[in-house]
């Protein structure tokens, strides 16, 4: 589902002494089945843009259009537009209410009066996207998990409204490094079976190196940059005049670059470490001629 903003502000506390411009004339396109990193200090607006896409904030002005569906200052998504939108907040296990996992999980499909034996269907489906066990959790507390398994289960009950855009704030925040990657790689996985148009808010540049196959850099409630990651991350001096910088392989890159010459410097593509390090065993590698 592809989605355009088309030079959308939007403006908390309007007429009050609190009034603050969180985005100022956004306009971008993100297509259909794309994975989107959007990047940026916080402050910068990034949450603000993605709260756009399922009716939590209208524009102050300026229109968004979802498929075929615009939102505009006036007018808002219809409630099965919305089921559309899958929305991942920070922190998601705070979502969690329910007494058992398979009862929140299928909260939403109920909630839009879908028959009890297919909400069941789809809770069971989406627990077990997310690498949990079914039979393992379906009865048990979502308090009583470990706190990677939380946030599964919060994920699994967006899943399960079968969302074809995903939209991810910050979610794996707090979470330690395994957990992170375990998280990433899940969403990673289903946004390709799923073929769904992925939105992840991140801090993280390695994150987005990692999954993003299109960057937004937001600053100030504006798109600074946008493109993709080897044309983002060339810009290594934009990056740090934006209080961000590159991931850790793409300074690498930039500090071999430094010493090679011209003709034998290293690809701006080499962003994700496997990537990275096949290319340089495969150039290291002595021809078996040489050898002899």
């Amino acid at each position: 589902m592809q989605i355009a903003f088309n030079q959308v502000s939007h403006v908390y506390g309007r007429g009050t002494p609190f009034e603050k411009a969180a985005l100022s004339d956004v306009t971008l396109t993100i297509p259909s089945g794309a994975y989107v990193g959007i990047i940026g200090q916080t402050g910068s607006g990034k949450s603000t843009l993605v709260q756009h896409l399922n009716g939590l904030l209208r524009p102050t002005s300026g229109t968004i259009a979802i498929g075929n569906s615009t939102i505009t200052p006036t007018t808002k998504l219809a409630p099965e537009q919305r089921r559309q939108i899958g929305l991942v907040f920070q922190y998601p296990e705070h979502q969690l209410f329910e007494e058992t996992v398979l009862k929140d999980v299928a909260f939403g499909p109920l909630n839009f009066h879908l028959p009890q034996d297919m909400a069941m269907a789809r809770a069971r489906e989406a627990i077990e996207l997310v690498g949990l066990r079914y039979e393992e959790v379906k009865d048990r507390s979502p308090f009583q998990l470990s706190g990677g398994q939380m946030r599964r289960v919060a994920i699994a009950g967006v899943l399960a409204m079968q969302p074809k855009v995903l939209v991810l704030d910050e979610p794996t925040a707090g979470l330690d490094p395994e957990g992170r990657k375990a998280i990433l790689e899940g969403i990673y996985r289903i946004h390709q079976e799923q073929k769904l148009t992925t939105l992840l808010v991140t801090h993280s540049m390695e994150e987005a190196a990692r999954y993003a196959d299109w960057l937004i850099v937001m600053a100030k409630g504006k798109v600074a940059m946008q493109g993709k990651p080897e044309e983002i991350f060339s810009q290594g001096d934009r990056l740090r005049e934006l209080s961000l910088d590159v991931p850790e392989t793409i300074a690498l890159v930039s500090a071999c670059n430094e010493r090679l010459p011209e003709g034998s410097k290293l690809p701006y593509s080499l962003y994700r470490e496997e990537d990275l390090v096949a290319y340089l065993l495969e150039r290291l590698r002595v021809p078996r001629e040489a050898r002899r």
